[in-house]
């Protein structure tokens, strides 16, 4: 994994007397350091005594020419090494205009030296590139240009002044030209060089691996980086990379352009992003050109290796396979965005309120391969709901096995020659290893709510749907106002420990331990459970105020808040141990009918 590694001053890394060069991929994230990051830097180099330890950097060598010097990518390290760059160009440019004997040779050769830090000797060759993000590298190499000749740029990056990069360089040279209450400076010529030398005396273990997988492998284990690298910065900028080196200049706006439209059709959230190039390789791996060697399943351990392989092997397929798969995908988890049928929009919500994963990748192959209807995909995703709720609330088949069984159904399916959902529901059945319904009905009359809240609400809000069916309406009872949720699970025994006396007497003829045994054996199961407003706020309240509670527009947000599954609970004057096993079994079986495989 790693090639070398080793304790490096700074001053070798950023040698006069060599061509190595740094650079940070041109879409890699931008330079975020701040002033305390500067602060802390140049304080700790000013107090050491030299040789002042600075963490450490991971290089690839992305130079193909061996006879050629080392281009190194920065795979990580971009913001320590960005900074030193700025902070020698500081020191150039005060020791240059400050020099005070210009025939002083020795001192005019140490400038040299210097200056071949910044840029690779007698060229203009940037040592370190910056990225191209946020104009990264239009404000470095503006810098540059200002101290030294032979870097020449058209003109000045609009609004140079309000970003980090000049805002580093000026920070810099605030601290090296700094005066005392008598206009005196604090540091003279000989302690400006005397600093220099301690920045070079600055010690980096710079460790070289061969590729990115390993890059990313050892720097989980970092600590002393900033922000980390994702696997997903490190595919993108492996697929960037390796584009940018055999297509035309030019091409890589457009590609960027590509990389972030598959990146929105995947939302924000980096979670979806890593699970759609999982369920991407595990749904397509048999696809001949796909498949990587000791990789039967794509893993978050193995993520980068895999796609690292693909994009040498064949980066145009590849970059185009993982377009046309992303915008597929979106179709199912950005499902409010487009124009879809309302039932399909309503069977697709209920896949995500359900939380079946690994159903996603099985949507993307047979989205993929067959080209569904409408109809054909409402009928399958609300199989892979009923699969999936008596998944949730049985765990048969354990969470550690889902992702084998559904890929062992794809390659079951993928041998169909035209789509045909029986033979799908098949499939699904006997890989997916379901739950008996024995054993659903079983965890359905146990404490349902405490061993599963989310299950729970899925359960009551398909419950109220199917029950109000033949209402001319609809409600979203996983609607949210800001953070909560608009419709909340409600007990009706309450669940506290704590019973107050109304319900004691209620439930247990004033006998406490009574009334505990009964909230203890039936607070938690399905028939006790109800959906209610967020904002009610019954907790303890009496019966008869739970079911005549409104809200600030006078309407009921209690149990007379005209669902069908409040009922049998909205007008009566008591409920007891018998009422609660009795609705229990009503709903349970209700439940299993709707739930039925």
């Amino acid at each position: 994994m790693i090639q070398h590694t080793g304790k490096k001053q700074v001053s070798e890394l950023f040698g006069s007397d060599n061509k190595i060069t740094y650079h940070i991929p041109r879409y890699q994230r931008e330079y975020i350091w701040s002033k305390w990051n500067w602060e802390a830097l140049f304080d700790d180099l000013l107090e050491s005594e030299g040789a002042h330890f600075l963490g450490s950097i991971i290089c690839i060598n992305t130079e193909l020419d061996s006879s050629k010097p080392a281009r190194l990518e920065l795979v990580d390290g971009q913001q320590r090494m960005t900074t030193i760059s700025i902070l020698y160009l500081v020191l150039y440019k005060i020791l240059k205009e400050e020099l005070p004997d210009a025939t002083d040779q020795d001192r005019q050769l140490s400038l040299m030296l210097l200056k071949n830090r910044i840029v690779v000797s007698n060229t203009d060759k940037l040592r370190l590139t910056p990225s191209y993000t946020s104009f990264n590298f239009d404000d470095y190499e503006w810098l540059v240009s200002e101290e030294i000749d032979k870097v020449r740029v058209a003109r000045k990056p609009k609004f140079l002044g309000n970003r980090r990069l000049s805002k580093a360089f000026w920070y810099f040279h605030e601290r090296l030209t700094e005066v005392d209450d008598q206009e005196r400076r604090l540091f003279n010529y000989e302690a400006i060089e005397g600093f220099l030398e301690k920045v070079n005396e600055a010690i980096l273990v710079k460790i070289d691996v061969a590729t990115h997988a390993d890059a990313f492998t050892l720097f989980e284990t970092l600590n002393n980086r900033g922000v980390p690298l994702s696997a997903i910065d490190i595919i993108k900028n492996k697929l960037l990379g390796q584009l940018e080196r055999i297509e035309p200049e030019g091409s890589l706006t457009r590609n960027f352009e590509r990389w972030n439209a598959i990146l929105e059709n995947l939302t924000e959230e980096y979670n979806v992003q890593e699970r759609f190039l999982r369920q991407f390789y595990n749904a397509f791996r048999q696809i001949p050109g796909i498949e990587v060697e000791k990789a039967p399943k794509a893993l978050r351990s193995n993520l980068i290796r895999i796609y690292e392989t693909l994009i040498d092997r064949d980066v145009h397929g590849t970059f185009d396979r993982l377009e046309e798969a992303s915008g597929i995908y979106a179709s199912h988890i950005k499902y409010e965005d487009g124009e879809q049928p309302e039932e399909l929009v309503r069977a697709l919500r209920n896949l995500e309120n359900v939380t079946g994963a690994d159903a996603y990748m099985l949507l993307l192959f047979v989205s993929k391969r067959f080209g569904i209807s409408t109809e054909e995909k409402v009928k399958l995703v609300d199989l892979l709901c009923r699969y999936f709720i008596r998944r949730n609330v049985t765990d048969t088949p354990p969470t550690r096995d889902l992702t084998n069984y559904f890929m062992l159904m794809i390659a079951e399916a993928d041998g169909m020659a035209n789509y045909n959902y029986d033979r799908m529901r098949e499939i699904i059945l006997s890989h997916g290893k379901p739950a008996s319904d024995d054993l659903f009905e079983e965890k359905l009359k146990g404490d349902l709510y405490m061993e599963n809240v989310g299950a729970t609400r899925y359960i009551l809000s398909s419950l109220e749907l199917a029950m109000s069916a033949t209402r001319e309406r609809y409600t979203n009872f996983y609607a949210r106002n800001n953070t909560l949720f608009v419709w909340t699970v409600e007990h009706v025994l309450p669940q506290g420990e704590n019973i107050p006396q109304h319900w004691v007497d209620m439930i247990a003829k004033g006998n406490k331990e009574e009334a505990e045994r009964i909230r203890a054996s039936w607070c938690h199961k399905l028939g006790n459970l109800t959906l209610t407003g967020y904002n009610s706020q019954l907790s303890n309240e009496a019966l008869s105020k739970k079911q005549d509670k409104k809200g600030q527009d006078g309407k009921f947000i209690g149990f007379k808040n005209g669902l069908a599954l409040n009922e049998p609970i909205k007008d009566v004057d008591r409920w007891t141990e018998g009422q609660i096993k009795d609705r229990t079994d009503t709903l349970v079986k209700k439940a299993l009918e709707i739930f039925k495989l």
